[in-house]
């Protein structure tokens, strides 16, 4: 990795309303470039390349909220 690279590897985000989270991102997101990378039931992950944004239901089935459903990943590097 160089030292201009990202250190996140990801994002996810909770949501309440997954339908209309997802719809909004399907047609915010293209502005920035992403698409639609990856699918799981009640997630949905947009980038580039590869899935750097997620959306979706917290996995604790729990209702989202400003922790529940957050989550973010980071770049390892062993170099």
């Amino acid at each position: 990795m160089d030292d201009d690279s990202s250190i996140l590897s990801h994002i996810s985000i909770g949501t309440n309303d997954f339908e209309r989270a997802i719809a909004f991102y399907d047609k915010v997101l293209p502005t920035l470039g992403c698409k639609r990378i990856m699918e799981h039931p009640g997630a949905v992950a947009y980038g580039k390349q590869y899935p750097e944004f997620w959306v979706g239901t917290p996995i604790d089935g729990q209702p989202a909220t400003v922790g529940n459903g957050t989550h973010i990943g980071f770049i390892f590097s062993t170099g």
